[in-house]
């Protein structure tokens, strides 16, 4: 990897030279931007073979377009090899965990994990998935044509790489640009403060709609908010490599402020409670929402053909924590994690060269703006970036979120912050949802709870 040193000490990845980045566009498709001699060989030396890949099953309002990507990753891995893709699915973070846990106990599994940004720390201390060399990186195009936020996540260090990311998914704030006109509103709100206000605004504006929506039993999404504010009121998971500060006065007001939109300050509804992401999205098409936090660009195309396709707008997340006027000492915007997926491969792989094939294949141009078209992703390579913002100028604020993205803790106990923390939002949730009040005691006692899972994976030999 290679990594800058900024003001607070994090790792960020530098920006590629000029001229690097030229021969990269100038080689476009699948050609690789450096050395071509490698292990792999021709395509005929990888025909006839099965490759196994563990993914994301395709569910919720893009269930088809998950099959049709994977059906042109299929065809395009086959024209290049003459090898077929099996697709093993995943459902959960918590499906995931299990899987890698598995594969590194047994030494059986599928060939290649498509893993979350955040899970390449728990993939590298299994040391039971491939550490990619320079000569595997060229493999697979070069690090240099690469958007460098997305290299932050792929190892702990310069020579010790385990991922390769082919597709990012960076979070903006979507909202509803008429109902925010109606309520006299002229501009997205910067901070958490606004964001509350403009929700009351537009309710008191638009009887029938709320100001903002969450989902706080989606599998996948809800920690993303709670996170992003933390780290805003210039708190962590972790105060150092081996200590968890899961239940950390940070943490904890995040919750917090997470939840009153809903108790508190009544923009959100209590039906919310129990909502996962694609019940946002449809009260949101409906234009019963006016704004959803941690937006992907997926949901622009999701638009189309909705009685709010016009009006949608996308924004950065305000990033000063309500009641305040900055951030406090040690505050970060982290209006993004760096979000998107790696293919990292398993030791047991018998056939390293056709997984990196297949990881070529998965990044070339084509297949980065074929996964846009089709998911909504991001590319992930400056190519992509180029051929992307091109065709579809209303891209721009995903690619800065996706260029100026905060990335979370590289570790090996990650699998257990992400599950413990939407497992805690669940159980927070699922109190308030039965008539409880918000306990602050209560969200204590829990995070106390998972702190201790971390930090016994953190201490653990």
């Amino acid at each position: 990897m290679i990594f800058c040193d900024d003001a607070q000490g994090r790792g960020n990845r530098c920006r590629v030279g000029a001229a690097l980045l030229a021969a990269c566009v100038a080689a476009l498709g699948l050609a690789a931007c450096g050395s071509s001699s490698s292990s792999s060989g021709g395509a005929g030396r990888l025909s006839g073979q099965t490759l196994t890949v563990f993914t994301q099953a395709p569910y919720g309002t893009q269930l088809k377009d998950y099959e049709e990507y994977y059906a042109y990753i299929a065809n395009a891995f086959h024209r290049a090899t003459g090898s077929t893709i099996k697709w093993d699915y995943t459902t959960s973070t918590e499906s995931l965990s299990q899987a890698i846990e598995n594969a590194a106990a047994t030494g059986t599994g599928p060939d290649v994990f498509s893993v979350g940004s955040s899970f390449n720390g728990t993939v590298a201390a299994t040391n039971a998935f491939y550490t990619l060399s320079a000569q595997d990186w060229n493999q697979v195009g070069g690090q240099g044509q690469f958007v460098p936020a997305m290299l932050t996540e792929a190892g702990g260090n310069n020579s010790s790489d385990v991922g390769v990311p082919f597709e990012s998914i960076p979070f903006v704030m979507a909202y509803n640009k008429a109902l925010f006109a109606k309520a006299g509103i002229t501009s997205a709100p910067t901070t958490w403060s606004q964001w509350v206000s403009d929700g009351q605004a537009v309710q008191k504006a638009s009887a029938g709609v709320n100001g903002a929506s969450f989902s706080p039993s989606d599998p996948y999404g809800p920690w993303k908010p709670v996170w992003s504010y933390m780290e805003q009121l210039g708190g962590d998971f972790l105060t150092s490599p081996a200590k968890a500060d899961m239940d950390s006065p940070q943490l904890q007001a995040a919750l917090q402020f997470y939840f009153a939109q809903d108790f508190q300050y009544h923009i959100v509804p209590s039906a919310d409670l129990t909502w996962q992401g694609a019940q946002e999205e449809s009260a949101f098409a409906a234009g019963k929402t006016a704004m959803i936090a941690d937006s992907t660009y997926s949901l622009y195309q999701e638009l189309a053909g909705t009685p709010v396709q016009g009006d949608v707008a996308f924004a950065p997340m305000p990033n000063i924590p309500y009641g305040a006027s900055s951030r406090p000492a040690g505050g970060h915007p982290a209006e993004s994690i760096v979000s998107g997926n790696y293919y990292d491969v398993a030791k047991y792989d018998a056939n390293l060269p056709l997984a990196l094939k297949f990881i070529q294949v998965s990044t070339s141009v084509a297949a980065q703006v074929e996964q846009f078209k089709v998911m909504g992703w991001m590319p992930v390579t400056q190519a992509g970036v180029a051929a992307v913002e091109k065709a579809s100028p209303s891209v721009a604020s995903f690619v800065t979120a996706e260029e100026n993205s905060t990335p979370t803790d590289f570790t090996p106990a990650w699998s257990d912050i992400e599950t413990g923390l939407l497992t805690v939002i669940g159980h927070i949730a699922q109190q308030l949802a039965t008539g409880h009040p918000y306990s602050a005691s209560y969200v204590s006692s829990q995070l106390q709870a998972e702190n201790t899972v971390v930090q016994q994976h953190l201490t653990s030999p």
